[in-house]
């Protein structure tokens, strides 16, 4: 007879499949993510408050002293059309600010599986006293041929990974980011490809 499952899908007593963990509860950078992983943000998140704020703050002076005397200045009150146009435009950068920081930026995923470089005369063995048996490290360079043409491309000890071309290792939120640029303070993320198709 076989055990009773529970509304999660587990039987009592055992543990998680890690197969079928999402990714997000497992991941190893810095990220934080929110809405079950729909949103990826950088582990320094709430700066967006500050930047909010940055933007928000001149918006709300400039709509309580400048633009409630436009209101009155212009024939047939059309001086709100700026007001409007000036709040809707904020709510804009505001949108765009969010998804900008709440976006995968291009985000290479680890290696669960390193890749192992092991000589043609090694035998398996592992001795605790020598290190003459040991496998050795991986090259920190490697070649390889993209479109015919030689590429050298580094190891990543962290992602345990070959980084792609253009790819660099962010030590804030402690992944390879592909065609990163930096990892913009203002906005809590990296700039990386994505940021740089869009």
């Amino acid at each position: 007879m076989r055990p009773p499952v529970n509304s999660v899908g587990e039987t009592p007593g055992n543990t998680i499949d890690p197969s079928l963990v999402r990714t997000y509860r497992a991941w190893k950078g810095n990220n934080v993510f929110f809405l079950g992983g729909r949103f990826i943000f950088g582990p320094d998140v709430k700066s967006i408050i500050t930047t909010v704020f940055l933007v928000v703050a001149p918006v709300a002076v400039f709509c309580a002293f400048v633009a409630r005397k436009l209101i009155d200045d212009f024939p047939h009150h059309s001086g709100y059309s700026i007001l409007i146009l000036v709040i809707l435009h904020t709510i804009f950068v505001l949108i765009a600010l969010v998804l900008t920081s709440g976006r995968d930026p291009g985000i290479v995923p680890r290696n669960l599986y390193p890749p192992v470089q092991l000589p043609e005369d090694y035998d398996g063995s592992v001795s605790v006293n020598s290190e003459h048996n040991l496998p050795p490290h991986l090259p920190r360079f490697k070649e390889v041929v993209i479109n015919g043409t030689t590429v050298k491309v580094k190891y990543c000890d962290t992602c345990m990974l070959y980084r792609p071309p253009r790819c660099s290792h962010c030590s804030v939120c402690d992944n390879c980011v592909m065609r990163f640029d930096h990892h913009c303070p203002w906005v809590g993320q990296c700039i990386g490809l994505v940021m740089a198709i869009n």
